[in-house]
């Protein structure tokens, strides 16, 4: 096995085995022809991991598995308790069982927010670079998508980091209906802190703008840096809001599926609620259900241990780049690492097979399969995002055969 699970929760995790392969019906390695005309490259694109789930997980899935009985599931009582003593143990996020709705993921779940909340053809606020789905969840349910582009900051290690705009969303508040934040944040790594999501809640009060805060990547911070519910800043504002997320990239479980929301306006839960039954898309798997408690009831090292083997990929990738013209945006977390590739002089394009030279580079002079900047949003254009969830020598390679393309270059 992976890992051994002591009675306190504590464990020993393998970080060395590479649970997802060729021909297992993972995304990141059976699309790698389709997205990038090749086979063989390093897969870092998809935000999984390649390490095996927690055996806490596996064990509770393979007991469930024994069962031999697939019906129709429900969350019990302990699920939504499982839930609240997760987030008040990792987060000091007191909350209340009955205000937990489940959802079927994230993105499914801010469609039917914006379906519920907004009214046909409503201005809906994100901030890109952003998760990708974000334009087109506003899109797809006909409303008007609106940008709030971050700012590029000198960070105190002297990089550079994201910072919120709030000039520019305090004039767009005022004509939208709806913001979707990404707390933290995809791609650039920022951990938002309280006085930067005090000043978001104050905005979106003052414009009744309602805020669904998506947090999937609550549990993935560095060492030392602490994850900042949108809660905490919200109730004393006033606006409206809820937070959406799932325990999918914590444990890499996300091919299972299952969230949940955190809605404590009874109006508003009420609400949503009524959207999802409306959608008839029931409240979870029997898979789903099962995992999630396993992982919050017995889970509470693993973000630690797994935190800790990614900070040294981080350092391994920024030592690896330090004289090439790449630039990382040091990230406070996630597993994501923001790549400033404009030094290299190549051009970038989201669809243009003849001016995507950057692209282009990675693919077919280093081999390695990255997510391409500019799908994040326009701010993105110059940059690539590279999963360091994966082993080291993985990492290593890939440092290799980067820096043997640029030589070469």
């Amino acid at each position: 096995m992976s890992q051994d699970v002591s009675e306190e929760g504590m464990s020993q995790t393998d970080f060395t085995r590479l649970a997802q392969y060729p021909g297992s019906g993972c995304e990141k390695y059976d699309r790698r022809g389709e997205i990038f005309g090749r086979e063989d490259v390093i897969p870092l694109w998809v935000a999984d991991m390649d390490f095996p789930a927690p055996d806490f997980v596996t064990e509770a899935l393979a007991e469930r598995l024994a069962d031999g009985a697939f019906g129709y599931a429900k969350p019990d009582a302990g699920h939504f308790e499982a839930i609240a003593g997760w987030l008040a143990g990792q987060h000091d996020w007191r909350v209340a069982p009955e205000t937990i709705v489940p959802v079927p993921g994230v993105v499914p779940a801010m469609a039917m927010a914006i379906r519920a909340f907004t009214s046909r053809r409503a201005r809906v606020i994100i901030q890109p670079p952003v998760y990708f789905p974000f334009f087109q969840v506003v899109r797809d349910q006909g409303r008007t998508l609106v940008e709030n582009p971050l700012l590029e900051q000198e960070s105190s290690d002297g990089g550079r980091r994201y910072v919120m705009d709030f000039e520019a969303l305090e004039a767009q508040a005022s004509e939208a209906e709806m913001l979707l934040l990404c707390n933290p944040h995809n791609p650039g790594g920022r951990a938002w802190n309280a006085d930067e999501l005090g000043r978001v809640a104050a905005i979106c009060a003052r414009h009744d703008v309602m805020v669904i805060s998506d947090e999937i990547h609550m549990d993935l911070t560095y060492p030392g840096i602490r994850h900042t519910p949108f809660a905490e800043v919200a109730n004393a504002s006033g606006c409206r809001w809820f937070t959406v997320t799932a325990p999918g990239k914590t444990f890499n479980t996300a091919g299972i599926g299952g969230g949940y929301a955190v809605i404590p306006d009874a109006g508003i839960r009420e609400r949503f609620d009524r959207e999802r039954r409306g959608m008839h898309l029931g409240e979870g798997s029997v898979f789903g259900l099962t995992a999630l408690k396993a992982a919050y009831r017995h889970g509470s090292a693993w973000p630690g241990e797994l935190m800790a083997h990614i900070a040294a990929n981080r350092d391994r990738v920024i030592e690896a780049i330090a004289d090439l013209p790449i630039e990382a945006m040091v990230p406070e977390a996630t597993y994501l690492l923001w790549l400033d590739c404009r030094g290299m002089g190549l051009s970038d394009a989201a669809t243009d097979p003849e001016d995507r030279a950057l692209q282009r580079f990675f693919v077919e002079k280093a081999g390695l399969g990255l997510s391409q900047g500019i799908i994040f949003g326009e701010p993105g254009r110059g940059y690539m995002r590279i999963n360091l969830a994966t082993p080291t020598g993985v990492i290593d390679r890939a440092m290799a055969q980067l820096r043997a393309a640029w030589q070469a270059h």
